[in-house]
């Protein structure tokens, strides 16, 4: 891979079972971004036996330069002889990993095995713990990480243990074409939801009981889910009532172009009950198309210092439904508030979260990457033996090449194991993160009335 504007060249290595979420829209820009400024990118798509299958990612996630990186044996050794012969091939300069710790091993490998330029990073899109121990097993020849939210750069040092210096902070963005001009005081009050369909991280049970408080103060409204996840079914009955009466509706997943057009050129509001988030795009995605944001206090917005209560978004502290319903209500009954808010969600998205400040942000952080010398701490890199006999026998070397022929097999004779996301085994609730978490993620913004 050789630039040719002088930039260099970045390799993505990605995984290819995060079909929907902003994992793929954000490398949907950054491919075409960076190309436009001179890098020469490449799109590292895993494929496994079984849920990374980049032909699948690809019919969501267009890219115009990719290669497949398969393991046909399903284990941690394939895994990393793939991507040190994809990175033998293409010879990048740069090579940032998205959620695949054997990638990171992989590319590890390769720089020890005869490329000692290779610089090597990690982007980090979380708040989970797990993703941290990776950080902190890698760290002494981990040459950057970069991430998407202020409060993981602080725990990438913390609870990491990287060095600051080696931590870049870049934000995701969003197309943004100028203010939209939008009416306030509608009734009903049209109200978003867009996200994964799970409770942990994104809290959907806390909107039957919002609504139930909508209901009481007498709010005419009407809400949209846009999304899909493992809890949809428990969400479907927690909604059984309003679903059947038409306040609710739930879209399934949408394109891009379908949320938009379906979803954000129609509400008023955007409502985010999450308990962490490192974006969220979706709430700069809201702002940009005009639509008031009520959101959670969730762990990475106080770092992050962009949502400003009553200035650009109405906010609430996490799990407090009755607030969450307040905030509602009085984007409801006051049009010149809505009004306010949009003006200066538009000032934000302009100066901090538009696609063009993005990739200029990575831009300048890349090179930096590029002209740095890579770190000379690259430990000799042994995958773990896989399940069953054969590495046993014939040793890991061996056992590879004869799997590699016979195809993928497990221990018991079935398919091999997948790409894992993370190696990390803190547990998620482990109560010492969060509580480090809430500490660092001081809050920047004065608090909601009572």
């Amino acid at each position: 891979m050789t630039s040719q504007q002088g930039r260099g060249s970045v390799m993505f290595v990605a995984p290819s079972a995060y079909v929907l979420g902003g994992l793929g829209t954000w490398l949907d820009y950054m491919e075409p971004g960076l190309r436009a400024l001179g890098w020469e990118v490449l799109m590292g798509l895993v494929e496994g036996p079984r849920h990374h299958r980049p032909q699948r990612y690809l019919a969501k996630h267009s890219h115009v330069n990719w290669h497949a990186i398969a393991c046909t044996t399903g284990t941690q050794e394939g895994r990393l002889r793939a991507v040190e012969r994809a990175i033998n091939e293409f010879a990048p300069d740069l090579v940032a990993t998205v959620n695949l710790p054997d990638a990171l091993l992989g590319a590890a490998r390769a720089r020890r095995r005869g490329r000692p330029d290779l610089k090597i990073a990690m982007t980090v899109h979380g708040i989970q713990p797990d993703l941290y121990d990776d950080i902190r097993a890698h760290r002494g020849w981990l040459d950057r990480v970069f991430c998407t939210n202020r409060l993981a750069c602080r725990l990438a040092t913390a609870f990491g243990g990287v060095d600051a210096a080696r931590v870049s902070h870049v934000p995701y963005g969003v197309d943004y074409a100028g203010p939209v001009l939008r009416h306030s005081g509608r009734e009903p009050l049209r109200i978003a939801f867009v996200g994964r369909l799970e409770q942990d991280q994104k809290r959907i049970f806390d909107l039957s009981p919002i609504l139930v408080e909508l209901d009481a103060c007498g709010i005419a409204y009407e809400l949209l889910i846009a999304g899909s996840g493992p809890d949809e079914a428990a969400l479907r009955a927690a909604l059984a009532e309003p679903l059947a009466t038409g306040k609710v509706r739930l879209l399934g997943f949408l394109s891009p172009t379908e949320l938009r057009q379906q979803v954000l050129e129609r509400v008023d509001a955007l409502l985010l009950t999450s308990s962490w988030e490192t974006g969220p795009i979706v709430i700069w995605e809201a702002m940009a198309s005009g639509v008031a944001v009520v959101s959670s206090r969730y762990i990475g917005s106080g770092l992050e210092a962009a949502l400003r209560h009553d200035e650009n978004a109405l906010l609430f502290p996490i799990g407090d439904c009755r607030e969450a319903a307040a905030q509602l209500r009085r984007l409801s009954q006051a049009p010149a508030l809505g009004n306010r808010l949009r003006a200066a969600a538009f000032r934000l998205i302009e100066t901090r979260y538009s696609i063009p400040v993005s990739v200029a942000n990575w831009d300048r952080h890349l090179r930096a990457l590029r002209e740095q010398p890579a770190l000379s701490a690259t430990p000799s890199i042994k995958a773990q033996p896989a399940p069953g006999r054969l590495d046993r026998w014939l040793g890991t070397g061996l056992a590879e090449q004869l799997r590699a022929r016979l195809g993928p097999t497990g221990p018991d004779g079935g398919p091999g194991g997948e790409w894992p996301h993370s190696h990390g085994t803190t547990d998620y609730w482990d109560p010492e993160f969060w509580a480090l978490a809430k500490t660092l993620d001081h809050p920047a913004v004065e608090r909601s009335p009572p």
